[in-house]
């Protein structure tokens, strides 16, 4: 059997197939050079015709050659100034300016060095691509970390340029759901999508059909949609990951947004996805110095709570030393000098470790110091210092609804008698030794539960 080779027919050009090819290659420019060299032909075979001929050859036999002389010249300065004034006008009105890509990103590069804070460099980028794309409006969304909602950063306009820091422009920051239609779209689209201005209208027309929680969600998009006037939204991906939305108003003249001014979006929205990323990466790295220096302003805070040195008129010898694990936390000790030569012992623990243990630490501390300075040198009775106790008990059981809880020692010696009185709040029990009998310890418990429960 013979296997005959396959022949293609090629079908014949129609005047419209022919027409759409040739479209491409036409331009505003051309044809208006075209009519222009075919004015000046159809003008000059009229002057040189019939009697005006005849009576050109009136003037002389080099007359001819002179008008045709004086043509030309006037054919040449009427073109250059048509070139120079009246072409570029044309163009504007029946094509988009053209635009250079490399000096976008180029233009795009150089702004992003003069900006101070990352606003200022998504506004920067709208109004760049907004001029050279001649778009009504260009607005930037980007997803919010807590909701995965795309909030509106920044939106510019032709003509003005509103200042989202404002308060007035919070509070009427435009959001896309995670659920909107669009955002949806745009998830499962791997080129931009086009809004028609007609399709705005049908989904307006659409939204009485809807049950009332979709149609409240499709009015809010479709209001954030007609707010920004959107003809066309562009993805910013992060490894297949929707973290933002280019989206970009009507271009002057109602002109539509090319295969070219697509990809050129796209370029854009990939350089943009870099930028979001370090800035959100210079964010962080912000955030957790300014942590930083607030942590170790609230460690030297909490270090001048402890005391500065032992207290040196006693008769007995007194040492502290406190090391929190986080920089700050909720250990605590104290000594406090009586009047009557007694000297107050404190050792507190707040159940947690960070800014919150410290926070409780410092209240514990100030009503410590405001309850022993109330009854002053009468401190030394055991009911007194359960009465301390209880009183400091209360106060931060409604400061913090007993959701936190301290473990509190404190004590009273005097000096005269050489007495220790003391009482335990849930505390590690302090270990007493004698001197006169190294051997013999014994664990200070006598007291009641943790302080705050």
């Amino acid at each position: 059997m013979r296997v005959l080779p396959r022949v293609y027919l090629r079908k014949p050009k129609t005047v419209r197939r022919l027409w759409r090819q040739s479209k491409r290659h036409l331009s505003v420019r051309r044809v208006y050079y075209f009519a222009e060299a075919a004015l000046f032909v159809g003008l000059y075979f009229l002057t040189f015709s019939g009697s005006r001929l005849r009576f050109i050859d009136t003037f002389g036999r080099r007359t001819d050659l002179l008008v045709s002389l004086l043509l030309f010249t006037a054919f040449v300065l009427f073109h250059v100034y048509a070139r120079k004034f009246l072409l570029p006008k044309i163009e504007r009105y029946y094509e988009p300016v053209p635009y250079d890509e490399r000096k976008i990103f180029f233009d795009l590069g150089q702004g992003t060095q003069h900006v101070s804070s990352i606003d200022q460099l998504y506004q920067h980028l709208a109004e760049r691509i907004r001029n050279a794309l001649e778009a009504s409006n260009a607005a930037i969304f980007i997803r919010d970390d807590n909701t995965n909602d795309f909030q509106l950063r920044v939106l510019s306009k032709q003509g003005r340029t509103p200042d989202l820091g404002s308060d007035k422009c919070a509070n009427q920051r435009l959001t896309l759901s995670r659920r909107a239609f669009v955002v949806r779209r745009l998830m499962n689209l791997s080129t931009p999508l086009v809004i028609e201005s007609r399709e705005i209208e049908t989904w307006s027309q659409a939204l009485n059909s809807l049950l009332p929680a979709t149609r409240q969600e499709r009015a809010g998009e479709h209001d954030v949609l007609r707010t920004i006037n959107a003809r066309i939204l562009v993805q910013i991906r992060q490894k297949d990951e929707l973290v933002g939305i280019l989206s970009f108003g009507p271009r002057r003249g109602e002109f539509q947004y090319s295969a070219a001014d697509r990809e050129l979006l796209m370029s854009i929205a990939a350089q943009l996805a870099l930028v979001i990323d370090n800035a959100r990466l210079t964010e962080r790295l912000v955030a957790q110095e300014r942590m930083r220096r607030e942590l170790a302003l609230a460690a030297e805070v909490q270090q001048r709570l402890l005391p500065a040195c032992p207290p040196s008129n006693v008769a007995m010898e007194v040492a502290g030393f406190c090391e929190p694990a986080r920089g700050v936390g909720g250990d605590y000790y104290d000594f406090i000098n009586f009047d009557n030569r007694e000297l107050g012992l404190a050792i507190a623990d707040v159940a947690g470790k960070g800014m919150p243990a410290a926070l409780l630490m410092s209240t514990v501390q100030a009503t410590l110091r405001s309850l022993t300075a109330r009854n002053g040198s009468t401190v030394s009775q055991s009911n007194e210092l359960s009465s301390i106790v209880g009183k400091l008990n209360r106060l931060l059981f409604n400061s913090t609804n007993g959701e936190h809880y301290v473990t509190f020692f404190y004590a009273t010696f005097d000096q005269a008698t050489q007495c220790l009185t003391y009482v335990n709040a849930g505390h590690n029990p302090p270990i007493y030794l004698q001197a006169d009998s190294e051997s013999e310890t014994r664990e200070l418990t006598s007291g009641g539960l943790v302080a705050g429960a």
